[in-house]
């Protein structure tokens, strides 16, 4: 089989990323033929090129002109898109179409339906765009970069296309990581049938045998953002000084972070780690805590810590309550409580 990636990078490195290197790795290993097309947001630098990609985003003509012109030279059977937003936009879904070359989509996150794509705001879960077509609250509340021009354009690009007709009509199949997000796609503004949606949970390549004996530490590592909840992670250890947790990892709230916890020498930062360096880690850890405060998708870290044989402490929350069975592989805690992350720890 001939499969087509389209793949829009962000700025930063992240799973999705991950997500498209593994995927093409595995169906390349297995004999499929596979080409990747990337669109790249690092493009999107100063206010001459923000402005053109804002009406761009909404229908890009370079776009889709560089798509057909690889489906007529490759020919593909099939094309996987893994993010569109915002250079390749849903133009490249036309094309598609005109070439009569079936799409699969991946939705990592909530974009189609929440103008952050995280059903997050002011710290908290937020659902009050799911059901709207053309949701205003995520402009009157900035959601997206807390800008109200920015919120409406990625609400423009989402609602304008619901009314086109474009998700539904031009995507064959969208995939979730997780039975929890495709429920609420399900019971979405989308208004997708039931058999257009599938699960296909992420999934990472074998990092061999976990350690029989370990070691005296418990191990974040992620985003340090205020969604992935490593203040509450950083709450909770300050109270107990008995405890080590070794942070791994960086983004906006580090230096906060590291401040508050300055005088807490059982707490440590240690920035970035590679792979191999971040497998070492999971292998050594006695467990891997999650204490997301937003509906994840599916993170890598988690499945990665139990191909290690590393039990998962993780907030009661969406996709965390399915994957981690309490007092099996791990436990739940109240997600934003640092007391009760406290008691699972001990």
């Amino acid at each position: 089989m001939r499969v087509l990636f389209i793949h829009n990078r962000y700025k930063r490195y992240g799973g999705e990323d991950v997500a498209v290197e593994l995927e093409t790795s595995i169906l390349s290993e297995k004999g499929h033929e596979v080409k990747t097309i990337f669109f790249e947001n690092s493009r999107i630098a100063g206010v001459g090129q923000k402005i053109k990609t804002a009406f761009s985003s909404i229908y890009d003509l370079y776009s889709a002109r560089k798509v057909s012109g690889i489906l007529k030279e490759f020919e593909p059977d099939i094309i996987h898109i893994h993010n569109i937003f915002f250079m390749a936009s849903p133009s490249v879904l036309y094309a598609a179409r005109r070439h009569k070359v079936p799409v699969v989509m991946t939705l990592h996150n909530y974009r189609l339906i929440c103008a952050n794509a995280l059903l997050f705001r002011d710290n908290k879960i937020c659902e009050l765009c799911i059901h709207k077509k053309f949701p205003v609250a995520g402009i009157r509340y900035k959601c997206y970069r807390n800008s109200a021009t920015e919120s409406g354009l990625v609400t423009i690009i989402t609602g304008l296309h619901k009314y086109m007709g474009t998700w539904k009509n031009k995507v064959a199949a969208f995939i979730t990581l997780n039975e929890f997000s495709r429920s609420k796609f399900l019971n979405s503004s989308l208004n997708l049938p039931p058999e257009k949606i599938i699960t296909k949970p992420n999934f990472v390549p074998d990092p061999g045998e976990g350690n029989e004996q370990r070691e005296d530490f418990f191990l974040f590592a992620g985003r340090l953002v205020k969604e992935k909840g490593a203040h509450i992670l950083t709450r909770a250890f300050a109270n107990m000084p008995h405890q080590k947790v070794v942070i791994v990892g960086d983004g906006p709230e580090k230096v906060f972070l590291e401040q508050e916890s300055k005088h807490y020498p059982n707490i440590s930062f240690i920035g970035q780690l590679d792979k191999r360096q971040l497998g070492e880690y999971m292998k050594r850890c006695k467990a891997f805590i999650c204490p997301s405060i937003w509906y994840e998708g599916t993170p890598l870290t988690v499945i990665e810590a139990f191909a290690s044989g590393t039990p998962v402490i993780a907030s009661r929350l969406g996709v965390l309550s399915e994957s981690i069975s309490d007092g099996y592989n791990g436990f739940h805690f109240t997600a934003g409580d640092p007391g009760d992350l406290e008691k699972k720890i001990e």
